[in-house]
């Protein structure tokens, strides 16, 4: 059984701190087998990241990308995903450039997509977060809940935007092989879940704020 971080935001997200390097090495103390960078509509973060990948730890590029409706994850990928699309159109354009969508944090107020959205789309995906460390256990249990009600797969991560929390939220994957085809493979096939710890309560709310002083400051933008 492997455990990956799947969400993952470094110092290439406009919010995010610390390197690829630096986040790497935190996750493999927590005896992790491997992580997603997932930043915010930027692929560079994924990028640097492989460099670090070897034979038993796997590094999956990815990008967070702002739909119209909401955040959506593009994994496995080594190009930017546009932003400002439809959630029907960001799915398309991941899946051209070869990689998996996944829907994170399905209810969260700035950036979830919500339950009406994922029933437009839910037949185009494969896998929705369903452990998030930075939500709510209500708001995780609520979402594991939604996937089985749609037969869909489930992914973990801990959307840490800081190096100490990275590796606390993983996806569970059922094989022992180290490779990167495998993983997206078994997520495809709708057999991954998502597990994990809640982030401290003061983490939240100072990400909260944090977040909510830099839509102010971008004019009313989510990012």
């Amino acid at each position: 059984m492997l455990k990956l971080d799947l969400h993952v935001h470094s110092c290439y997200s406009e919010d995010g701190e610390g390197s690829p390097e630096e986040i790497i090495k935190i996750v493999k103390k927590k005896k992790l087998d491997g992580i997603a960078f997932t930043d915010h509509n930027t692929i560079e973060g994924g990028l640097k990241a492989l460099k670090f990948a070897s034979k038993d730890f796997i590094v999956i590029p990815g990008v967070e990308v702002s739909t119209k409706d909401g955040h959506i994850l593009a994994l496995n990928v080594k190009g930017n995903i546009p932003r400002g699309f439809s959630a029907e159109e960001t799915i398309e354009k991941i899946k051209d450039k070869g990689g998996i969508p996944v829907v994170p944090h399905l209810f969260r107020n700035m950036s979830g997509i919500k339950k009406k959205k994922l029933e437009q789309v839910y037949t185009r995906i494969s896998a929705i977060e369903v452990f998030n460390s930075c939500s709510l256990p209500q708001s995780n249990l609520k979402t594991m809940k939604v996937a089985r009600e749609f037969k869909l797969g489930g992914t973990g991560g801990s959307d840490s935007h800081i190096p100490e929390y990275a590796g606390e939220g993983y996806t569970l994957v059922d094989t022992s092989d180290f490779n990167v085809d495998t993983v997206i493979s078994e997520i495809n096939k709708k057999k991954t879940w998502g597990g994990g710890n809640t982030l401290p309560l003061a983490y939240r709310r100072d990400r909260m704020i944090k977040s909510t002083k830099q839509f102010f400051q971008r004019g009313l933008k989510r990012i």
